[in-house]
């Protein structure tokens, strides 16, 4: 008998150890993005979130954070890999998703976005208001945001109209600026950031159009000419899985509530303000020059790429965008104001 109690203890025991655990295992969640491992991203925005979202869980939760050198930080491939649930959150550039999120694209266009902080805002209140809602329905939308605006930067070539851009082979960050460019005759070129600074020394590349956030390293080394002009602004997103979110426990959903949305937008205006300083900082060195434009030079970019403007915003109408000039003209009033 004596035996036969050991047994049933040792097995109730056993079961015990087994239950717990099964029971105590955290979630795990995967949140990758496309830049590398000290990136600003990485550092200042993703690991923080995530490590946010952990102590928020009392670690109830673990997020996995993957970059660029996981075959899962290919930039091309944030949003489909997230729809596909091979990562549950992902952090991707708008411009590399080609059509997938169109709408959100009236953002990028010339002399629109004065800033990163009213620019984020205004996107993710397009969003809130129903117009981008149709391009992220399959998706939880944790953030939309924009950068500072980008500028024209050169090895060597002052540029004070866009007369000065003919022929000048610039780098560009997404179809909308190719086309712009090439309206004006400049030569638009597509290279992934780590084949720039490359390309600049061997002579294949006069210049970028960028924000001056950049992640291309060496950049003030050999962008010496920098014009101030607002020529685009780069939309993000940060999605998560919609099926994922919805299986998460009651108290976890609420905590990735609680973090995104307009709380997380509101975040990037100091963000690309401090990722920006740098590069700023480093463009007033005494071998470069900044080129600010008076009132009637911008005037003079503005009316010469109001045609590029008017053509993009058609393409989204024939695309099923109708409403497209409308929000845009509505978003340039908006965003000019107060400036």
């Amino acid at each position: 008998m004596s035996r036969l109690k050991t047994l049933i203890l040792l097995f109730a025991a056993a079961c015990c150890t087994a239950a717990v655990p099964a029971s105590a295992q955290p979630v795990k969640i995967t949140f990758a993005h496309f830049l590398g491992p000290a990136s600003f991203f990485q550092v200042d925005l993703v690991e923080p979130w995530a490590r946010q979202l952990e102590a928020r869980t009392n670690g109830k939760v673990q997020v996995e954070v993957l970059n660029n050198s996981s075959p899962l930080g290919d930039v091309r491939k944030q949003a489909s890999q997230v729809q596909a649930g091979t990562v549950d959150i992902a952090l991707g550039l708008r411009g590399a998703e080609g059509d997938r999120f169109m709408r959100s694209s009236v953002i990028e266009l010339p002399f629109v976005v004065p800033d990163a902080d009213r620019g984020s805002k205004a996107l993710w209140d397009l969003y809130e208001k129903g117009v981008l809602a149709e391009e992220y329905k399959d998706f939880k939308l944790l953030a939309l945001f924009v950068h500072n605006p980008g500028l024209v930067h050169t090895k060597h070539t002052r540029v004070r109209t866009l007369a000065d851009l003919k022929g000048l082979r610039l780098r560009v960050p997404n179809r909308t600026v190719s086309v712009a460019l090439e309206s004006v005759g400049a030569v638009p070129m597509v290279l992934q950031p780590d084949e720039i600074i490359t390309a600049l020394k061997a002579d294949k590349l006069d210049g970028i159009v960028t924000n001056w956030g950049t992640p291309i390293p060496g950049f003030n080394d050999q962008m010496k000419q920098h014009t101030a002009v607002p020529f685009y602004a780069s939309a993000f997103f940060i999605v998560m899985n919609r099926q994922r979110y919805e299986s998460l426990p009651a108290d976890v959903k609420r905590a990735i509530d609680e973090m995104s949305g307009a709380a997380l937008v509101g975040q990037f205006g100091g963000l690309w303000d401090k990722w920006d300083k740098p590069f700023y900082d480093g463009a007033h060195a005494p071998d470069h020059e900044i080129v600010r434009l008076n009132a009637e030079e911008l005037r003079g970019w503005q009316a010469g790429l109001q045609p590029v403007t008017d053509r993009y915003l058609a393409d989204l109408v024939s695309k099923g965008f109708a409403d497209a000039p409308a929000v845009h003209a509505d978003l340039v009033k908006r965003l000019q104001q107060g400036k």
